[in-house]
């Protein structure tokens, strides 16, 4: 008799994302592994009297979804209840890597060995940030040229990391410190990522006005550090810009055929998340937070300069339309609370007429309360087209770019529903892509990208991170105003433990609980 299984998933229509064997009708997993993957009957023979059976009606089951691209460091440790990732699994993600944009916060040895002590409920790698590095080495934020002694001490603090486990380095060149970087610096600090195996996440130093060159850059990063390129959350941004998209895929493409590892992830929205600063042109960020609130923006020249480029990009990016932007969540001087509002409301309701002066006003007066979030938003500025050109793209990986968010708090949507989001809008709705090349992009490529070997694919000897959806009603429910949890996703095992359970109607079928151990793994790279 065959081993008794300590989950079975039966009568679903499996995706395995395994070549060799593409479908199956249920699974067997044992000690948190995928332990057989066959026809129901073969898999029945493996129930004992303590096996859990999850009885899947027809829906499909595929790995659990693997995300490249977030930044669930940021709160890790705030409270428990930021281990439970909850946000994620209840969309079906069971892995994710963090430290994306540059804005990794610690050194990756010190963040991992703290999980290891309380291991978080989805698995969890990391990235180390750019922003990190050069802050820990003491270089000022505003210096563009550096000296040997500066690189050889950055490049020694990214060795260490990359020798603790970090997956590779990542880039924030639109934010401070990285808009200060020169493209000789990034290269070398790649060049010891390469070294390690790891690769090279870049949130590149424009995803608008400047993108073709700034696509340019990271390829030529690539080529000449070896590290392999991944090009962050995808995107014309600004509708002067959309024209872009097709140069930009020419040219991703064009440095593939030469040799050049170049791959990418995209959240699937026209909208992405700001904090108002986004809006100020990079040169009066370089100098950093503390001069541009404390000096630029009391001095009448310079927060002059500052607004009309704020108009600037209003007008050609949105067609000075201020109902583009939206708050999550602010309190103004006066004690005002403005959540889920844009900004022509938010002008409108003090009675003062949305024009894109007023809205560069709001955006400043926004300035100074963006230290802690308070002010982050939404932008919508890509294209529907956009979006469905580069989900189209087989190396480009679905992402959230995303927060680890207390359950229900406002925040861009993504993080609550992006890949429910593809699988509902994109593929079922809009047919922009077949359901088989979709849950690809979210499981096996992501998978491939980082450097996972044992996830991504349900196949014998691969860790058993599951999720069952219903294909006819998976879909995105929040919004920016009214966070929820998405439809369709019904069960989700992490190394073989089953995490969420929507399948009856009590409560939210959440089952892990804060303060005890997750199921999820820390993950270092190989």
């Amino acid at each position: 008799m065959p081993v008794p299984a300590d989950t079975v998933v039966l009568d679903a229509s499996v995706l395995t994302m395994d070549p060799a064997r593409p479908h199956a009708a249920a699974l067997a997993m044992n000690d948190g592994v995928i332990s057989h993957v066959g026809g129901r009957d073969e898999i029945v023979q493996r129930i004992g009297p303590d096996t859990e059976v999850i009885e899947a009606g027809g829906r499909i089951a595929a790995p659990g979804f693997v995300d490249i691209h977030t930044h669930t460091d940021l709160d890790l440790f705030r409270d428990p209840e930021y281990l439970l990732f909850k946000n994620y699994l209840m969309q079906g993600i069971t892995t994710v890597l963090a430290g994306n944009c540059g804005m990794a916060q610690r050194e990756p040895g010190d963040l991992l060995s703290r999980l290891d002590q309380r291991p978080p409920a989805v698995n969890f790698g990391t990235l180390v940030g750019h922003g990190f590095v050069r802050t820990s080495c003491g270089i000022p934020a505003d210096q563009e040229i550096l000296s040997g002694e500066q690189v050889e001490a950055m490049k020694g603090v990214i060795g260490k990391a990359m020798a603790d486990g970090a997956f590779g380095m990542s880039t924030g060149l639109e934010y401070i410190p990285g808009l200060s970087s020169r493209t000789e610096e990034l290269i070398a600090c790649a060049t010891v990522v390469a070294e390690h195996g790891g690769f090279y996440a870049s949130h590149m130093r424009s995803e608008g006005d400047h993108l073709l060159a700034a696509v340019e850059e990271a390829i030529r990063i690539g080529r000449d550090s070896g590290a392999r390129v991944q090009l962050s959350h995808l995107k014309s941004d600004g509708a002067c810009n959309w024209w872009k998209t097709e140069a930009v895929i020419s040219a991703i493409e064009a440095a593939r055929a030469d040799g050049i590892d170049v791959a990418g992830d995209q959240y699937p929205y026209p909208y992405f998340g700001w904090n108002p600063s986004i809006f100020i042109p990079g040169e009066h960020l370089a100098a950093g937070k503390a001069t541009l609130i404390g000096t630029y923006l009391r001095d009448p020249d310079r927060r002059g300069r500052m607004k009309a480029g704020i108009v600037d990009r209003i007008t050609r990016y949105h067609g000075g339309d201020g109902d583009l932007v939206v708050v999550f969540d602010w309190t103004d001087g006066q004690g005002r609370n403005w959540r889920g509002m844009s900004l022509a409301e938010i002008l409108t309701e003090r009675g003062a007429a949305p024009t894109p002066e007023a809205v560069a006003e709001l955006i400043l007066e926004m300035l100074p309360d963006e230290s802690d979030d308070a002010v982050m938003g939404t932008d919508v500025s890509s294209s529907d087209d956009a979006v469905r050109r580069y989900l189209s793209l087989p190396y480009v990986a679905v992402c959230t770019d995303g927060f680890n968010q207390p359950w229900l708090a406002p925040c861009h949507p993504r993080s609550y529903g992006a890949f429910p989001k593809v699988l509902g809008e994109y593929v079922r709705e809009k047919r922009a892509l077949p359901l088989e090349d979709a849950l690809r992009k979210m499981t096996s490529v992501p998978a491939a990208l980082i450097g996972l070997p044992d996830r991504g694919i349900l196949r014998p000897g691969m860790r058993a991170d599951v999720v069952v959806f219903d294909e006819g009603t998976v879909g995105e429910h929040a919004t920016f105003d009214a966070p929820a949890a998405p439809g369709g996703i019904e069960v989700v095992l992490v190394n073989g433990v089953v995490a969420v359970d929507r399948r009856t109607a009590d409560g939210d079928g959440f089952r892990l609980a804060a303060g005890t151990d997750g199921p999820g793994m820390v993950l270092r790279r190989p």
